[in-house]
């Protein structure tokens, strides 16, 4: 069984305030693994312990109790660290520094040796589409710009896991799209991506596995197919549907939805070869059955209970 990427066993995080003698629980006994080459989404709303848990896996604060690795090493090791590419959500790069002379300056600070570091940061401009804008400087760029060179530099260390913060944040919409598909071309190539976002249908779109924490607590994990799949229901399409035999969906506990030239019905799984046979004998042609999926928002907004 291959090392987890990512584990948490077991981890606790409680915040001391100096001067008001309070202490502030951040993390409860979180536990949870993220497997090499997926991309798992790590969600909660404001105040849920997301960054705690992002920092204590970067090594950049301790926690009190439980077990944390990276690759099976701790995260301030020297070889775990080597192995992350890390985008915080708040960052900032200097301004009057074009591309090439920012990434060839966090190249030396990655401590990577290369035979040609140009042709290194002549590659990774252009995996993120920056190669036409290599000499222009970072003052001039667009929010979307500046995310994908972040993503950029996040990569010198030719990592085997990127922990991204709020990689769309503030990016309309031709600029989420630009870090998405950027995302899924690293993912092709084996990567393992740890992100946090509020903006859930671009996550719907991008990952393997969900992960979802409230007030410091591990509330939903899992693979993200199985967690929308979950419907017990599905849904009959049918292109008419005469009252009498409304009257008989609605009593089979079926909900009816009618449309310009198609009725939508939704019933249990159990039901639906008798509903569908049902239909089909009294003279309604079933266009499609379809097993109903939820959306990842829906599924939050349940496990969270619209918490902000």
């Amino acid at each position: 069984m291959a090392t987890p990427a990512i584990e948490f066993t077991d981890v606790t995080k409680v915040y001391q305030r100096r001067f008001a003698g309070a202490r502030v629980p951040a993390l409860a006994n979180v536990s949870f693994e993220v497997a090499p080459g997926e991309v798992c989404a790590f969600l909660g709303p404001n105040g849920a312990g997301k960054t705690t848990s992002m920092s204590i896996l970067m090594g950049f604060i301790y926690a009190d109790h439980g077990r944390i690795r990276v690759f099976g090493y701790r995260p301030g090791d020297v070889r775990a660290k080597e192995r992350i590419g890390f985008l915080p959500e708040n960052f900032a790069f200097y301004r009057y520094l074009n591309a090439e002379k920012l990434m060839r300056f966090h190249l030396s600070l990655s401590g990577r040796q290369t035979s040609d570091p140009d042709a290194l940061i002549a590659e990774l401009l252009t995996k993120v589409k920056l190669d036409s804008y290599k000499a222009l400087k970072i003052g001039k760029y667009s929010r979307g710009m500046v995310q994908r060179l972040g993503i950029a530099q996040a990569l010198l260390g030719n990592p085997e896991l990127l922990v991204l913060d709020e990689p769309t944040s503030g990016l309309d919409p031709a600029g989420r799209k630009e870090v998405r598909d950027l995302i899924l071309a690293l993912k092709a190539e084996g990567k393992t991506i740890f992100l946090s976002s509020h903006i859930l249908s671009e996550v719907e779109q991008i990952c393997d596995r969900v992960i979802i924490i409230d007030r410091g607590q591990l509330v939903q994990a899992g693979a993200l197919r199985e967690m929308l799949a979950g419907g017990n229901r599905v849904e009959i399409i049918v292109d008419q549907l005469p009252e009498d035999v409304e009257q008989a969906v609605r009593e089979g506990g079926a909900t009816v939805e009618r449309e310009a030239n198609r009725v939508r019905i939704a019933t249990d799984a159990p039901h639906k070869r008798a509903m569908a046979e049902m239909l089909w004998a009294r003279g309604c042609d079933v266009i499609s059955l379809t097993p109903m999926k939820s959306s990842l928002e829906e599924m939050f907004l349940k496990v969270v209970g619209g918490a902000e």
